[in-house]
């Protein structure tokens, strides 16, 4: 039954569509501004010519873990006989710390495990928690200089800075007050089509707001914790330095790939499991006597 006249639905209509398309017209160009603001307070990045620590190139080229920076560790305070490999087994190391006193905070992270382990090293370095130091303020500092991005934010911004504190607070009013709005834009088209039976405009209408922001490109690109072009020019750079030394190159080495890609010979790397000798082919002897095979099933228990 049609209480409202039907061109005062379509009229009625088209003012909530209107009001719809304003509201998400608004808030995306809020939210680009918003975004622009957040990425003009990021810093002005690491001068290219500054040349990156091993600690700095293991987290870029292993980002998902502190083996790698805490490899770089061990090798060194090896080195420079600080530690003492006692021996090794299938799953650890065992170490005499000559040297307890620790030069940067990753040497005292490793310090402290071996004092925990009385010793004993998992060759597995985990697990850890990688929002703790010192493998959360390295990452922010690679960050902070534009050589890693965080998920979501633009580059030279850290998650867990003020300004993207009040970024994220001020995004999330903003959608909750889109939604109120888109709402009640809803609901006001759904008692439109009630009285004037216009159902298949009120079809169009829900279709339309759940495929447009689909369509639209979004004003925040949302990704992984990416390496960015200078982070990834820098890295080829460390990766290009020449190394004089033996020691040089194992450390390299270890930033760049863990302790399995140092070179065989080192204390710490993997010795080369010894191939075994081919079989000597068998021959069964004339008076041998023969090999009986019973394929019967078994009696009781087994035993007859």
């Amino acid at each position: 039954m049609v209480v409202v006249d039907v061109w005062v639905g379509v009229v009625a209509g088209i003012y909530v569509a209107v009001f719809s398309a304003v509201v998400m017209v608004c808030f995306r160009s809020a939210e680009e501004r918003a975004w622009r603001a957040l990425a003009a307070g990021a810093g002005p990045g690491r001068p290219s010519a500054q040349r990156l620590s091993l600690y700095e190139l293991a987290c870029i080229e292993n980002r998902f873990g502190p083996g790698n920076i805490l490899g770089v560790a061990l090798v060194r305070m090896h080195a420079e006989q600080r530690l003492t490999l006692l021996g090794r087994g299938y799953d650890g190391y065992g170490f005499r710390v000559e040297d307890p006193e620790p030069r940067d905070e990753v040497e005292a992270v490793l310090l402290d495990l071996l004092a925990e382990g009385r010793g004993r090293l998992s060759t597995s370095f985990g697990p850890y928690d990688l929002s703790a130091p010192p493998w959360r303020a390295l990452h922010e500092r690679l960050v902070t200089d534009g050589l890693l991005r965080e998920r979501g934010l633009p580059g030279g911004i850290t998650a867990g800075s003020p300004r993207a504190t009040a970024w994220k607070e001020t995004r999330a009013r903003a959608y909750r007050l889109r939604s109120r709005l888109l709402t009640g834009a809803l609901v006001a088209g759904a008692v439109t089509a009630q009285l004037s039976e216009l159902w298949l405009l009120l079809a169009l209408y829900i279709v339309a707001l759940a495929v447009l922001p689909v369509l639209s490109r979004p004003a925040v690109q949302v990704q992984r914790v990416t390496v960015t072009e200078a982070g990834k020019a820098a890295a080829r750079t460390a990766r290009a330095a020449a190394t004089v030394s033996e020691d040089a190159r194992a450390l390299l080495a270890v930033a760049l790939g863990g302790l399995s890609a140092l070179p065989h010979g080192h204390p710490f790397a993997e010795p080369p499991r010894a191939s075994s000798p081919p079989a000597a082919p068998h021959t069964a002897e004339r008076d041998e006597e023969p090999q009986w095979f019973i394929n019967d099933p078994p009696g009781l228990g087994g035993l007859l």
